[in-house]
């Protein structure tokens, strides 16, 4: 393979960062802009795989000098960008994303940050927006695979190189595939399923050389070309990685065997390329520092206005600090070195201080913490269906009201069995899990977050199946309250499973459908002489509610109309419509009572997010502990439910 500088691979640089910068922006048709980092990971296996494979060639490769010259290409630019992220985060995020925010850091000095990720988030979900140091996965990853590669290459005979990267290329792509369908974060975020992209790359390196392989291939340059402009804008897959990241891989590793001639489009994107790392580094940030300020989608100028200066400070990261120090601005190794390891220290302590610098009497990690109800132990998962109620998801010995749900329904719980009495209550509920017979709801796509596939529906149905059985040798249960945001099975984001007679069937998500659903809930219930009352689910707006609380207590900076952290009754009625109409249906077709929050909690106008200074929601849907509590107490809600069922 040539070695020499090539603009063609430099302008696919450009093309991959455009497409990421603005599918985070959310500007323009690119649906799938995501995909740019896979264009990333073949072009990064390709030149290093080039790199090693010339200097093992020449005897004269070295693992010192290889990671040497990858710190000082990568980190001073990083560190930069982690230093003035970390200055701005006490201005910008509540205390709990402060302390996420640490282990990004930590995780980004470590190349560890897509493991910290993974534990922490789903990359396509809302949380992810609050999340500084997002980006910094994909460079986790390709570190990662940086300290197998030069080992394997440097220690396997050479007859063993492409049989080996072959092998380990066909088994990671089929781990990923077989990972994504069920559990498509850990297919994202970790090396074994991702390893394969970068194998493709070097893959291609390691080919020998063949005119009439490149002259065949160079036919092809045109359709992977426009693969790489057409799948990111209308994908194709289901999953990701999937169908669409093989084959922009593909389309990718094709331009990269069969060198482009060069032209003005080449050279003008190549221009993009020279600073695609400094403006993949510097874009992120921005963007989710500008979205916190407004709290919810900033305005359309507030977002260009963000990606213009991404790309001026991209620019003069680049010019300023990543070209410096790549051509030799530091030319002492030991000093260079000593200065990234002192930096690493410092910059590892730095969010503590960040944290030290906002942090107050308030426990708000306390205070948000996941409302599990009467604890994790009663949160059941996917495939341990109930067979009893445990002991301690119950408040008494002999309970006479059960509480049945998702995770809206744990949340109702802390209140409740504080104020219910005697009678006592118990909890069978399991998340994302609406309450209904027959069907459940599953993810259209593996991009959807968060992901539920067709196998959770599955498990879902089983679950409230075996609720139902529970309910059968459990006499002393008298009323079942049922709660969930019932937002799922109306959704167009999801399908419906449905079963009957023992066969499971896809259908699109429907109100008729998942009102028969809820009705044949209540119908089977009260065939066991119980009765029935539904929970709607609280008020919602578009921002995270609690995290706005939290932000406004410690005088954090915000703009826009949500300022204030109160939820708009418009905004309300829009966000839940489909759920309300669902809930009207259900009462009128199920002949069930709708319990619902909003005459307690709102005026004409708007809804009340806090009382007496207590925070009512600890995320942007969820009640608190508190929140719970006053609530149940204020509204007397177990009397009412009770007194409501039927």
């Amino acid at each position: 393979m040539p070695r020499e500088f090539r603009s063609d691979i430099q302008a696919l640089r450009g093309l991959a960062v455009l497409l990421v910068v603005l599918y985070h922006a959310r500007l323009g048709p690119f649906a799938a802009g995501y995909l740019g980092v896979d264009i990333f990971f073949v072009i990064s296996g390709f030149l290093i795989t080039g790199l090693i494979r010339t200097q093992l060639e020449q005897s004269r490769f070295s693992f010192w000098e290889f990671y040497y010259r990858r710190a000082k290409r990568l980190l001073p630019a990083a560190y930069v960008v982690i230093a003035l992220t970390t200055i701005a985060a006490p201005f910008l995020l509540s205390e709990v994303s402060l302390r996420e925010f640490q282990n990004q850091v930590l995780g980004a000095l470590t190349f560890s940050g897509n493991i910290v990720l993974w534990f922490q988030c789903d990359y396509f979900g809302g949380a992810a927006d609050t999340m500084p140091l997002l980006h910094v996965w994909s460079l986790g990853v390709e570190e990662q695979y940086y300290l197998l590669l030069p080992a394997f290459l440097a220690l396997a005979p050479r007859r063993w190189w492409l049989i080996g990267v072959s092998s380990l290329l066909v088994a990671s792509l089929a781990l990923c595939l077989y990972v994504a369908s069920y559990d498509p974060s850990t297919a994202f975020y970790l090396l074994p399923t991702r390893f394969w992209e970068m194998a493709l790359g070097s893959f291609g390196t390691l080919l020998p050389a063949s005119p009439w392989v490149t002259a065949k291939l160079s036919k092809l340059r045109l359709p992977a070309l426009v693969l790489l402009l057409f799948l990111p804008i209308a994908p194709v897959g289901s999953q990701h990685p999937g169908v669409d990241a093989a084959l922009v891989c593909l389309a990718t590793l094709i331009l990269l065997l069969a060198p482009s001639r060069d032209n003005a489009a080449i050279r003008g994107m190549a221009r993009i390329g020279d600073v695609s790392y400094s403006l993949y580094l510097v874009h992120w940030p921005v963007l989710v520092y500008v979205r916190a300020v407004w709290l919810s989608d900033a305005p359309a100028l507030a977002i260009y206005a963000a990606v213009a200066f991404s790309f001026v400070a991209g620019w003069a990261l680049y010019r300023f600090v990543e070209e410096p120090f790549r051509r030799g601005f530091v030319t002492s190794r030991r000093r260079l070195a000593r200065g990234l390891v002192a930096a690493s220290v410092v910059l590892g302590l730095s969010p503590s201080v960040a944290i030290a610098a906002i942090q107050n009497n308030v426990d708000f990690a306390k205070i948000r913490q996941i409302n599990s109800g009467l604890g994790p132990a009663c949160v059941f998962k996917p495939g341990s269906p109930p067979r009893e109620i445990p002991k301690n998801c119950q408040t008494v010995g002999r309970p006479q009201l059960l509480v049945w749900g998702d995770s809206f329904a744990m949340a109702l719980v802390p209140g409740l069995a504080k104020t219910v009495g005697e009678g006592g209550l118990a909890q069978l509920t399991m998340s994302a899990c609406f309450p209904a017979i027959g069907i459940a709801a599953f993810s259209k796509t593996s991009t959807e977050s968060p992901y539920y596939p067709r196998a959770f529906g599955e498990d879902c149905m089983r679950f409230n199946d075996s609720v139902l059985d529970v309910l059968k040798r459990r006499p002393e249960i008298t009323t079942v309250a049922i709660s969930s945001p019932f937002a799922t099975p109306v959704s167009t984001d999801f399908m419906l499973l449905k079963k009957s007679n023992g066969t499971f069937t896809e259908v699109d998500a429907s109100l008729d459908v998942a009102v028969d659903g809820i009705k044949a809930l209540v119908e089977a219930v009260r065939a066991q002489g119980k009765r029935v009352v539904v929970v709607a689910p609280p008020p919602v707006a578009s921002f995270d509610i609690g995290d706005c609380l939290e932000r406004k207590s410690l005088g954090s900076f915000m703009i826009g109309p949500y300022s204030d952290c109160k939820i708009y009754v418009i905004d309300y009625l829009q966000i839940r419509s489909r759920t309300l109409e669902l809930l009207k249906q259900v009462s009128l077709k199920a002949d069930v009572e709708v319990i619902s929050y909003r005459d307690f909690l709102c005026d004409e106008t708007t809804c009340k997010t806090e009382i007496d200074g207590k925070f009512l929601y600890r995320d942007s849907g969820h009640l608190s502990y508190e929140g719970s509590e006053i609530i149940a107490r204020q509204t007397r809600l177990a009397e009412k439910l009770i007194r409501a069922a039927r």
